[in-house]
């Protein structure tokens, strides 16, 4: 039981990661979107993805780190010091913003 909420709150700080990569770029001034990430990923590396999915309770791929990673201009190493950088107070805060978060973390 402790082990899979250990793997969930960290599967959380996964997706909060990717989020916070995604909004500190500016587009036009503002944080990129989603979609927009989605699209320019899809038109660069010829591969479908999905922001919502990936910044809520991702079970991501080697090939996901690698290509956020390379998207982003970060080494992976850097990427899981980001990951571990992310505090308790975070994943609770993403858990309980989230009911659908919150309904599975409650189940574990």
């Amino acid at each position: 039981m402790k082990f899979q909420r250990e793997i969930f709150r960290y599967k959380v700080a996964v997706g909060i990661v990717f989020k916070k990569l995604r909004t500190d770029l500016l587009i036009e001034g503002k944080p990129m979107t989603q979609q927009y990430l989605n699209n320019d990923i899809s038109e660069k590396y010829n591969k479908s993805w999905n922001s919502a999915r990936e910044e809520t309770l991702p079970n991501t791929t080697l090939e996901n780190l690698y290509l956020i990673s390379n998207y982003f201009n970060i080494n992976i190493d850097y990427f899981f010091q980001l990951v571990q950088n992310v505090t308790n107070k975070e994943v609770d805060d993403a858990i309980k913003g989230k009911s659908r978060l919150n309904n599975l973390y409650k189940n574990l």
